[in-house]
């Protein structure tokens, strides 16, 4: 149930409340992106060669053609790769909202395998504009949901912090002095942690940001963390004041993650040299291993200075209406569609 829900009505009636709000809440987002004269793109669901993130596994599908030849593809995990070789060919603001697919997700919590992206690009901007663009979109839709009298758990007011002033703030320690696997490893074994000898220097940062740190984001209300140690760049650019960091940054809620938001590496043979080493983990964690999309390595090469963010529509709402699953908001859940035996 969600905490926006009045005591006296019915589930179903609530159920109705709050996908009336959804619905609401992403003809907002829309209206928003129109307003400062974005393009809305239409990005391909299904693709020959999938994004190589470790973490992420994407779906595999197959298809015939008329004649009943056989082919194989994936569901995309996000829209990021297309939309970027629009920016190569000469667009320069742009959004896209729709369905994206993870694989090996749970169902329900702040997971759906199937889920609702908002992506938007810019061109010739930092990744301070999109911080801009946050806090703007977040205030013209919390001020429109006023208007029109639904009730939601959103703050106004927002708070920027690099990752090197969380650490601080929240558990006093400077990441300055942690910014090698040596060190980091060093700190989880102070800490408590057990980490292995081998562990990747981001495994061992986010043992204790997810146990330490990110718990206490839930009581700072609007939060953006930006400027994440280098090792954790994927594919964002390094900071040219102090390359140690990358361009890199999260908005949180309430502590719940909704988003992800880099400056744009831009540099074609960096490019590729990470996704081979994101190949070459992919095959260390046992996980398929892909080929590289090389037209997507030849449109870095092209794009101009650019920043990107990625924000889950479903998590936003969930957060927004005081929901505890992300169950909540949606019309069928896979909870619902593909029961689980307990």
């Amino acid at each position: 149930y969600c905490i926006i829900g009045v005591s006296h009505v019915t589930h179903i009636h609530q159920q109705k409340y709050i996908l009336a709000a959804r619905s609401l809440i992403i003809r907002l987002i829309r209206e928003f992106f129109w307003s400062k004269d974005f393009l809305e793109v239409e990005a391909p669901t299904i693709l020959q060669v999938p994004g190589q993130e470790p973490y992420l596994s994407p779906m595999g599908i197959s298809f015939f053609d008329e004649r009943g030849e056989s082919f194989s593809g994936y569901l995309h995990t996000s829209p990021e790769y297309a939309m970027k070789k629009m920016l190569a060919a000469g667009f320069e603001k742009i959004f896209y909202l729709g369905k994206c697919f993870r694989d090996r997700e749970s169902f329900g919590g702040q997971h759906n395998p199937e889920f609702t992206m908002l992506e938007w690009y810019r061109t010739l901007v930092d990744f301070y504009t999109l911080m801009d663009d946050v806090e703007q979109l977040f205030s013209y839709v919390f001020e429109r949901l006023k208007d029109e009298g639904i009730r939601h758990k959103g703050f106004s007011t927002w708070k920027r912090l690099s990752m090197r002033e969380l650490w601080l703030e929240t558990i006093g320690v400077d990441l300055d002095e942690y910014l090698t696997d040596e060190a980091m490893r060093g700190l989880c074994v102070e800490r408590g942690f057990s980490p292995a000898a081998d562990e990747r220097y981001e495994d061992l940062f986010f043992r204790i940001f997810l146990n330490e740190i990110e718990p206490k984001l839930k009581t700072m209300g609007n939060v953006m963390v930006h400027s994440y140690p280098a090792q954790m760049a994927a594919l964002a650019k390094l900071s040219d004041a102090d390359p140690r960091y990358a361009e890199r940054f999260e908005v949180y809620m309430n502590g719940v993650e909704l988003a992800n938001a880099f400056g744009e590496l831009t540099d074609s043979k960096e490019q590729l040299r990470r996704l081979q080493e994101e190949r070459q983990l992919r095959g260390q964690l046992d996980k398929v291993v892909y080929d590289i999309d090389m037209d997507f390595v030849d449109a870095v090469a092209k794009m101009p200075k650019s920043a990107g963010i990625a924000l889950g529509v479903d998590r936003l709402v969930m957060v927004l209406l005081g929901c505890r699953d992300i169950d909540d908001v949606l019309v069928l859940p896979m909870s619902t569609l593909f029961s689980i035996d307990s």
